[in-house]
């Protein structure tokens, strides 16, 4: 087997396609900031292509979760397996992040685009100058994928000048133009008008279809039962329950994802 070794970083060349081992993989993660247990044991695998809706009340560690996965939050215990890089608690270094973050994209509830920027300035700019790519095949890619999102008219624009589902679309575009083998979403629907939250959850449907492997927190319902193969519940700090859509909705097993259903589907 390929392998390469950067200091406590292991990196495995031979991709989760080739060997079926799942392109994310967690096992015992748990995080504390300072004294409070964010995330408690998880254990948790992500096929390649698989799209999982995670969901639960607010302060469950949902985000947490999704943030730790491409090491925006570092972790205490555990072992973490992501598009074949190897990171122990201990081993969360700089060239370990670098290395995910490669691979792994990340779609966040505030658009975070640069405001002096156009929308296809946005999206060349981490290719150009994150990984090296050419500014011709960096133009080529951002306006294949504002297209991809429906936006290659307003590519000249700011985002001052777009609405806030179309600064969500752009930002969904600029993380497609890394090329990335898994996208996180972190509640991406929360910050709209709720006109605005149909035309980003499109976008994401469309993706999904694709085969995109996807790790989604979203509140979302209607879109949790069409697109996900999974959906994770999640509470203080654990997952609590995890199903196919149709199980997890019309048969949840634990009261809690039970009352949490009802107090949801019923607002």
């Amino acid at each position: 087997m390929n392998r390469r070794e950067t200091g406590m970083l292991t990196t495995d060349a031979s991709s989760s396609a080739d060997t079926g081992a799942p392109i994310v993989r967690m096992e015992g993660i748990n995080k504390w900031y300072g004294a409070f247990h964010a995330l408690r044991d998880i254990d948790l695998q992500v096929a390649r292509g698989e799209r999982i809706v995670i969901c639960g009340p607010s302060g469950s560690g949902k985000s947490t979760l999704v943030r730790t996965v491409n090491l925006l939050e570092p972790f205490q215990q555990g072992h973490l397996q992501v598009c074949g890089v190897e990171v122990g608690a201990d081993e969360i270094t700089r060239a370990a992040r670098l290395a995910v973050n490669r691979r792994v994209g990340m779609v966040f509830q505030q658009f975070n685009l640069f405001p002096h920027m156009t929308a296809l300035q946005n999206l060349t700019v981490g290719p150009v100058w994150g990984a090296g790519v050419g500014r011709r095949e960096a133009h080529e890619r951002a306006m294949h994928y504002l297209e991809r999102v429906g936006l290659l008219d307003q590519a000249h624009k700011h985002p001052a000048q777009l609405s806030g589902g179309q600064q969500q679309r752009v930002a969904i575009a600029r993380t497609l133009c890394t090329r990335p083998e898994v996208v996180l979403f972190d509640e991406p629907t929360a910050s709209l008008d709720p006109e605005m939250v149909a035309e980003v959850l499109q976008t994401m449907e469309s993706l999904a279809a694709e085969g995109m492997t996807m790790m989604i927190v979203t509140h979302e319902m209607g879109f949790a039962r069409r697109v996900a193969d999974r959906v994770i519940f999640m509470d203080q700090g654990q997952i609590i329950e995890t199903a196919p859509p149709a199980d997890f909705f019309e048969r949840p097993s634990s009261p809690r994802l039970r009352s949490f259903l009802g107090q949801l589907l019923t607002h």
